[in-house]
């Protein structure tokens, strides 16, 4: 396995801001997120410069062996209820594959409930985002509703739990 790492987007230089951008702007990554359009440098701006006045959000790039691989974020963070929605997505295309995306959840997860000591994480996913999917549910994250999108399908709703954590840490971990 692969050493990660998660480094806050507000301490890394602009060439690597950048490069989130461009990953956020490739098709196979936009037309798995909720909002799809491409990603102009002035909202990208706008955006980094709100993450310096707010708390409903973290977003930290994800370094494999030292290298800027992709992202992983919360939002609409809730911190009287301790729950937050997460997502990641890798942009670097040699990387995908790999199985970095397990680390990168069971990274996450023991950060969301040990570090941070949230109660609930959500996910959003498009219906048709299979990897995803079989990913979360590998993770025995549960499906608690489904929502219209659009004409082009549903999203999925799913959450976890500090339960599910502690119930299933040790076999996540090794997953």
């Amino acid at each position: 396995m692969k050493e990660t790492k998660f480094v806050n987007i507000l301490e890394l230089n602009d060439e690597l801001r950048e490069k989130v951008r461009r990953w956020r702007n490739k098709e196979r990554i936009r037309k798995c997120m909720l909002t799809q359009h491409t990603i102009t440098k002035e909202e990208h701006h706008k955006w980094i410069e709100s993450l310096t006045h707010g708390s409903n959000w973290k977003f930290w790039v994800i370094f494999a062996e030292e290298i800027p691989i992709g992202s992983a974020y919360l939002q609409n963070i809730n911190h009287e209820e301790l729950t937050s929605e997460w997502g990641f997505y890798i942009g670097e295309d040699s990387y995908r594959g790999k199985g970095l995306s397990k680390c990168i959840l069971a990274k996450l997860l023991k950060l969301f409930f040990e570090e941070m000591r949230f109660e609930v994480l959500f996910t959003k996913v498009l219906s048709g985002n299979i990897p995803a999917l079989n990913l979360y549910r590998k993770f025995r994250f549960r499906e608690i509703d489904r929502l219209p999108l659009n004409s082009k399908g549903k999203v999925v709703l799913l959450e976890f739990s500090k339960k599910d954590w502690i119930d299933f840490r040790e076999q996540l971990l090794e997953k």
